[in-house]
């Protein structure tokens, strides 16, 4: 016999004195009890589904607008024997070129002016030489380790 069966049932209803009417609502309030920890089970279940897809990191892809395009590195440029790179240690945006290709810098002298985290940053000549090419603009974005000017080393220089 059935639990709802128990509760309808008129002989034990009598014995613990309860009515018709109060015993309806009994079954309706065991009902929705019942009905409300099936619901919570679900809700707990679906919550233990998500947590597992994100740790493993295969969420639900969320909605909204469609991710960018994944980003490849640029092109890292050929550096001949005799000449060596001056490469940003971080991303940011050229602001200013201070040498244009072929010309002659000395240790120290500024070659361009970079923008990153809100401070510009200077990037000197490491050594004497000649600016054999210019790997960025005015204006580009870089990526951190990207090679921005090539330096044809003073000794080369000379002896070509």
């Amino acid at each position: 016999m059935s639990i709802l069966d128990r509760l309808s049932d008129p002989e034990l209803l009598s014995q613990l004195g309860l009515g018709q009417k109060l015993a309806g609502s009994l079954i309706t309030a065991v009902i929705g009890m019942a009905v409300c920890m099936i619901v919570l089970a679900i809700i707990m279940l679906a919550i233990r589904i998500m947590h597992a897809l994100m740790s493993r990191g295969e969420a639900a892809p969320a909605e909204g607008p469609a991710p960018e395009a994944v980003k490849t590195a640029p092109p890292v440029p050929e550096i001949p024997a005799g000449a060596s790179g001056v490469s940003t240690p971080c991303a940011g945006s050229v602001k200013a070129l201070n040498a244009s290709q072929g010309a002659v810098v000395r240790e120290g002298d500024v070659l361009l002016l970079m923008e990153a985290n809100g401070s510009v940053f200077q990037f000197p000549a490491p050594a004497a030489g000649t600016v054999q090419r210019l790997c960025v603009s005015e204006g580009d974005s870089v990526e951190a380790g990207q090679v921005l000017v090539i330096l044809k080393d003073k000794e080369v220089s000379d002896n070509a």
